[in-house]
This record gives C-alpha cells, structure tokens and sequence, in this order.
C-alpha cells in the first residue's frame, strides 16, 4: 500500500472534485456552474495518522470513540481507522466520473482490530466507489470474509459548504427523535416541527433515514442529501466558542459549513452475515 499523499483531481463536463487516497477522502465537489458543495478548510494538513479536515471523512468501524455494551466506549483512534489509512486506489475500476477505492483488514494492524465489537480477527474487506456527476454518490461496501457475524459503526462525516451556519437550516428531520450529545448523558430528545436551526453547537444523532434538505438564504441554494443503508443521520457544528478553539481551522471557519452525515452507529451499528456485505450510500444535489 503506497503511503504518498495522492490528491486526484476530477473535471468532466457534470462536475469538478479531488479525492484523496489518504482516507479514500473526498476533499470537495461542485457540480458545472455552482459554487463548491463540500467544504473544506482553507488550509488542509496531510500527515500520516492524522485526519484530514472537511470533505467527506469515512468513519469506521466505530464513531468517535465507539460504543459497547450499552455504553460510550473509548477505543483509538476517534472514528477508527478508515479516515486514517492510506486506501488501493483502483485504477482499472475508474474513469472520470467514477473513482474505486479498497481497503483490506489484513493491512491493519491487529491492535486496532482487536477493538471490534464483534471480536478480535475480523476478517473483512471494504469497496468505497465515489460516483462524480451533477449528483455525488458516495457508496461503501464493507464484505465479511469471516466466519462470524461482524459488528461494527459507520458514517459518511459529510462537510457541506454555506454561507452562514447560523443562517441556514436543515429540513426533512421534523417530528425526529434524537439523542443530544452537547447534553450530559446524551438525552433523547424530540425534534418537534421546525427545521434544525444552528445557535450555538449543534451535535445530534437522529433516528431518521429521511432525504434531508440544507437550506441556504446566503448562497440562495437547497443541498439536497439522500441516503440508503442508513439508520441515523448526524447533525453537527461546532458554534462559536468550539469552532474556534478547533486547531486545524482558521478563526471564523466553523461558519461556512454545516455536517449533515449518513450513519449506523450506537444501537445501530451494523452486523454483517458471514460471506454477506452491508452498503452505506450518500447521494448530494444542489437546487435552486
């Protein structure tokens, strides 16, 4: 597996995107004639074990510091190690409108896999196609090659570009009942009937598969996001006084961009079939 930072960059006639082998990352994407849809910072920092900022992060096999036993647990790295390792770029799987990405649990090491909620060995490969068009689609494919079911938590960490945080807002999550993690003890919540507005942090994970519309009157555009394979959705900035103090970005940053993320986690983590596969898919459009 090559440890070279590749950034691959895309144009056909639908879109413009980079991607980087680095954490198979999606680092941005704009559709002909719009204004770019997946954020990122104005300075990316690529280092080995160290996550890339903005675009569309891969986090698996677990979120944030993972969670067993009906508990927060504390495994390592924050989000597992997909967003972290160097993926095979699959050159003969790819064109111009489509990349094809692989990863193969016998390149990690086993420390890391020992942390699996499902047992140590896991024996697994992942496909991860990125589908550049006037959609992006983002698909991952994790195959148990195992003899054992296999557990494990996942999400699209999806950075979407807007004019103002506090001005945007997310529709479609209406009536949704979620868990607030800003809150001590991360307290199930209800979303009651209007849009998820962005006053301070803002961090949920919603049980809603639901296509979602990113509204924003400073840019004048609607992102739409669908999902398959999904069981939450996360919503989440950082606000003021969190986003500010985060390292890797310039004061102000947290403003231009709103995370609305397709994810299994929790009590919705996946568990694969032996010899069986899970697909987690992301789709992004832009209206007006």
């Amino acid at each position: 597996m090559s440890s070279t930072f590749t950034i691959r960059d895309i144009v056909n006639e639908d879109a413009t995107a980079s991607v980087s082998d680095y954490g198979a990352h999606v680092l941005s994407w704009a559709p002909a004639g719009e204004q770019t849809v997946v954020w990122r910072p104005k300075a990316i920092h690529l280092k080995e074990g160290t996550a890339i900022r903005g675009g569309v992060p891969i986090i698996f096999p677990w979120f944030n510091s993972g969670f067993e036993g009906g508990h927060v647990a504390s495994k390592k790295p924050k989000h597992g190690f997909a967003r972290n390792s160097f993926w095979h770029y699959d050159k003969e799987g790819s064109s111009d409108a489509l990349l094809r990405y692989t990863l193969d649990s016998s390149e990690i090491n086993a420390d890391i896999l020992s942390q699996f909620v499902s047992g140590p060995n896991p024996q697994f490969h992942a496909v991860y196609t990125i589908e550049v068009g006037c959609e992006l689609t983002m698909s991952l494919t994790v195959y148990n090659d195992g003899d054992e079911p296999l557990s494990y938590e996942e999400a699209l960490h999806t950075y979407l570009q807007v004019g103002d945080a506090e001005q945007s807002q997310v529709c479609g999550l209406e009536g949704a009942d979620y868990l607030d993690t800003v809150l001590d003890g991360d307290p199930r919540c209800s979303q009651g009937n209007e849009p998820v507005t962005f006053q301070g942090m803002v961090d949920r994970i919603y049980y809603s598969a639901d296509t979602l519309e990113l509204r924003d009157p400073v840019l004048q555009r609607t992102i739409i996001v669908a999902k398959q394979g999904a069981a939450q959705t996360v919503v989440w900035n950082p606000g003021e006084q969190a986003g500010n103090a985060i390292g890797d970005l310039d004061e102000g940053e947290w403003r231009g961009f709103v995370c609305v993320e397709a994810v299994n986690n929790r009590d919705c983590a996946v568990v694969v079939p032996p010899h069986d596969s899970h697909t987690l898919q992301q789709t992004l459009a832009v209206k007006h």
